[in-house]
C-alpha cells in the first residue's frame, strides 16, 4: 500500500457518493410529482385527507341552542393503497351521533315556535352513504343528500319538550378524521397538521364521544384535545377504543384520530441512497484496516468493483418498489448486492477473507444501515451505536499499527546509545575510521 493507492480509493468513494446524491435527488422529484398528481386523483375517487364533522346545534328566529347531551360512537377501519411510489392510507367511518335538544322554558315563546336542528355534512368529503336522521323514537328519515342550502342532515320540530335525534351516515376519508365543537377555520390537509379553531370557547354538557378502530396504532392530531384515558384494545378484535367523556367541558379543541401512516417507497428509497455514502465509508475503512492486518493486497479497482455492487442495491431498490412493497424489494436488492460483491471478492482474495470479513461488513454496513430507515424515529441512533462500536474495535485493532511503514514511508533505523550514553563511533575500516586519510607509510 502506498499514497497513491489511498487518493485513488478516496476518488473511488468520491465518484460513488456523487451518483448516490443524484440517485437520491432523482427518486425525491420522481415521489414528489407522483405524490401531487396521485393526491388530485385519490381525493376525487376516496376522499380528502383530512375529514372535519362540526358539532350540530338548533336555531330559531331568535336564538340558537347548543345540545344538553351528545353521545357520538364512531367506527373507522382502515385500508392502506399503493401506487407506485407511495402509499395511501384510507379509511371508512361510520358516524352515529344522538343529541339532546332541551325544552325551551316555560312560558317562552320558543316552546311554540318552530326550529331546525342542523348537522352539517363534513363539506371535504366527496360521497355519503346511507344518511339518516330521526327524532326521539320516530322512524329514521332518508333525507337523500340532505339539505340543500346547508349540505347537512336537518329535522324540524319545537321545542316544547326535550327531544333526541339520531343521525347516521358513511362517508370515506384518508389520514384524519375530527369531531370540532365549532368550525375550524385553519389547518393543512394531513397527518402533520396543526388544528385551529375559530369563533371562541363552546360548552359541552355530558358529552361522550367513542371512537373503534381495527388499528392499535393510534393516534392524536396536534392541536386536539386526547381522552383522559389511554385507548383500550377493541373486545373480539385487532383494534383500540378511546373515549371522550365531560360531564361538563368548555374547549375550543377538536378531537379526532390520525390513522396509522405505511412506509412510502418513495421517500424511504431517497433517504437511503443520500445516506449510502456513510455506509460504504464505514465498509471501505473496515475493508482497508482489515486488509493491513491481514496483508492482502487491495488495488483501488477493486474498491470501485465494490462501490459499484453497493450502488447496484440503491439503484434497483429505487425501481423495483414500483412492482412489489417495499420491504420484499429491499430483500430482494440486498441479496443481488451482496451475491454481486462477495461473488467478485472471492476471486480476489479467497473463499475464506470473503465469508468472514467482506460478507460480514456488507451485511452491516449495507443492509443494516439501510434497514435501519423503517425504524422511523430510531434510525440515528442505531446508526450512532454502530458507528461508535466500530470506532472502539478499529482502534483497538490498528493501535499498534506502523502507519508511515504501511502508507510506504519507511523511517532509518536509529543508531542505539551505547551502555555509557554516548554514541557509538563510527565503525572503522582497514585504512582506519571513516570520512579520514590515512598514510601506510610508518611515521618515525
Amino acid at each position: 500500500m502506498n499514497t497513491r493507492r489511498l487518493f485513488g480509493i478516496i476518488a473511488v468513494f468520491a465518484t460513488a457518493s456523487v451518483g448516490w446524491v443524484i440517485l437520491g435527488q432523482t427518486i425525491t422529484k420522481r415521489t414528489d410529482k407522483l405524490d401531487k398528481s396521485l393526491s388530485v386523483e385519490m381525493d376525487s375517487h376516496w376522499g380528502p385527507q383530512t375529514i372535519v364533522q362540526v358539532a350540530p346545534d338548533w336555531q330559531d328566529e331568535n336564538s340558537i341552542v347548543t345540545p344538553s347531551a351528545s353521545k357520538i360512537d364512531v367506527d373507522i377501519t382502515h385500508e392502506q393503497r399503493n401506487m407506485g411510489l407511495l402509499w395511501f392510507n384510507t379509511y371508512k367511518v361510520t358516524f352515529c351521533g344522538q343529541y339532546t335538544i332541551p325544552a325551551a322554558s316555560e312560558g317562552t315563546s320558543a316552546q311554540q315556535e318552530v326550529g331546525r336542528f342542523l348537522l352539517r355534512l363534513p363539506e371535504e368529503a366527496s360521497n355519503y352513504y346511507n344518511l339518516s336522521i330521526s327524532v326521539d323514537d320516530g322512524p329514521e328519515l332518508n333525507p337523500g343528500l340532505g339539505d340543500e342550502k346547508t349540505k347537512g342532515l336537518a329535522a324540524d320540530f319545537k321545542r316544547d319538550t326535550d327531544h333526541v335525534i339520531t343521525v347516521k351516515y358513511k362517508t370515506n376519508g384518508r389520514d384524519v378524521w375530527l369531531y370540532a365543537p365549532r368550525e375550524i377555520t385553519q389547518y393543512d390537509q394531513g397527518p402533520d397538521s396543526v388544528i385551529q379553531t375559530h369563533g371562541g370557547l363552546v360548552e359541552l354538557n355530558n358529552f361522550e364521544m367513542t371512537i373503534t378502530t381495527d388499528f392499535k396504532d393510534i393516534d392524536y392530531p396536534k392541536g386536539t384535545a386526547s381522552p383522559e384515558n389511554r385507548a383500550k384494545d377493541k373486545k373480539g378484535g385487532s383494534g383500540k377504543v378511546a373515549i371522550w367523556e365531560f360531564s361538563n367541558l368548555i374547549t375550543s379543541k377538536a378531537m379526532g384520530v390520525v390513522v396509522p401512516q405505511p412506509i412510502n417507497a418513495g421517500p424511504i428509497a431517497a433517504r437511503m441512497s443520500m445516506f449510502a455514502p456513510v455506509s460504504l465509508a464505514f465498509f471501505f475503512t473496515v475493508l482497508f484496516v482489515v486488509a493491513v492486518l491481514k496483508k492482502v493486497s487491495l488495488h483501488p479497482m477493486h474498491y470501485l468493483f465494490i462501490a459499484a455492487g453497493f450502488f447496484a442495491f440503491h439503484i434497483l431498490l429505487a425501481y423495483l418498489v414500483d412492482i412489489i412493497p417495499v420491504h420484499a424489494a429491499f430483500w430482494v436488492c440486498a441479496a443481488v448486492s451482496v451475491l454481486l460483491v462477495t461473488s467478485y471478492m472471492r476471486l480476489v482474495c479467497g473463499l475464506k477473507f470473503t465469508v468472514f470479513y467482506v460478507a460480514g461488513a456488507q451485511a452491516v454496513y449495507l443492509v443494516g444501515f439501510s434497514y435501519a430507515f423503517f425504524w422511523v424515529g430510531k434510525t440515528g441512533l442505531t446508526v450512532t451505536i454502530c458507528a461508535v462500536a466500530t470506532l472502539f474495535v478499529l482502534m483497538q485493532a490498528t493501535g499498534k499499527i506502523n502507519w508511515a511503514e504501511v502508507l510506504g514511508k519507511k523511517t532509518p533505523p536509529a543508531i542505539p546509545p551505547n551502555p555509557d550514553g554516548i554514541a557509538s563511533p563510527l565503525p572503522e575500516t582497514p585504512q582506519g575510521p571513516v570520512g579520514t586519510a590515512h598514510s601506510t607509510k610508518a611515521v618515525d
